[in-house]
């Protein structure tokens, strides 16, 4: 199918934030289009199939704080079995190289290591790498568990990003996969897949979009791709974006990079939408300093991460 000439609101990326955005839109009398580099809609979201029924997701898979994630009705809706059984994230599976008690000694390190990093939120921002005892034997290993939460070392955690992330402990999964409900959610939307997105020019009366499949124009575009894309400017703009949003974008990518680990709750993404001419979707919800300045969660430090541990 060729692309149309003309979209009134076209929306880049075929994500969680795309596809709600195209929801959000529907009814409006606008046209929408969404633009997918990819031949999938789901973005991080991807549940793959194997023999004897085993599913799972290779991307996002939880969904983090479902008492008030909104994909948890969108499922319940679309008629997704909701698993609502508490995460095993505790329970230890095996000893080997790990006894019990060291750790319980290890946990220990943890909890004293979140308790320094809840009271240092409430202070100048600085790396969470200082708040690391030296010497303490669980230090790399306390390192190896931001890598996989925040998806890199704790030099490069904020220690003020990191307090806004709110988690109200509540986590349940999709029986049949999340990236299968995101796809099933996006099913009625109007989609183009494998239209990869260069450049977008925005210099006359309407937004012209140059892409793989050819050129069309628009009166507002929605850009929710990864803002690691964006920072690498795989995705060029015409004029230049003003520098203010430039850097702000990438230090949405650096934050996106140590916030990957949350994807599970892209039903929020959805919601975070600007209505400006050409609409910049740079999506961290860690990034708010003055959020965290303001409104810091006590206790989610521990509770967040020593869950996980």
């Amino acid at each position: 199918m060729s692309l149309p000439s003309h979209i009134d609101v076209a929306i880049i990326g075929a994500g969680a934030a795309g596809l709600g955005a195209a929801h959000a839109l529907q009814g409006s009398g606008q046209s929408t289009l969404v633009l997918e580099a990819r031949d999938r809609i789901g973005g991080r979201s991807q549940t793959i199939s194997l023999p004897n029924n085993v599913i799972f997701d290779v991307g996002c898979g939880w969904l983090h704080s479902a008492d008030k994630n909104p994909f948890v009705a969108i499922a319940e809706k679309l008629g997704f079995a909701i698993n609502r059984h508490r995460p095993p994230w505790q329970q230890q599976t095996f000893d080997a190289g790990f006894p019990r008690a060291e750790r319980e000694e290890f946990l220990a390190a943890l909890d004293d290591f979140f308790e320094r990093a809840e009271d240092a939120a409430d202070k100048s921002d600085q790396p969470a790498s200082n708040l690391l005892i030296p010497g303490n034997r669980w230090n790399a290993q306390i390192d190896a568990v931001s890598t996989y939460i925040n998806g890199c070392e704790l030099d490069q955690v904020s220690i003020h990003d990191m307090a806004a992330y709110e988690d109200t402990e509540i986590n349940w999964r999709v029986a049949r996969g999340y990236g299968t409900l995101i796809a099933a959610y996006g099913a009625v939307c109007n989609l183009a897949l494998g239209t990869r997105v260069t450049l977008i020019d925005h210099s006359g009366p309407r937004i012209m979009l140059h892409t793989s499949r050819g050129t069309l124009t628009a009166d507002k575009v929605i850009i929710t791709v990864s803002t690691d894309l964006l920072a690498q400017e795989k995705i060029r703009f015409t004029p230049a974006l003003p520098d203010k949003v430039e850097c702000r974008c990438r230090a949405a990518a650096r934050a996106r990079r140590q916030g990957d680990a949350g994807a599970g709750d892209t039903g929020r993404s959805a919601r975070r939408r600007q209505s400006a001419r050409t609409q910049r979707h740079c999506e961290n919800r860690r990034l708010s300093s003055a959020a965290a300045r303001h409104g810091v969660h006590r206790g989610l430090f521990r509770r967040q991460f020593r869950a996980r541990a």
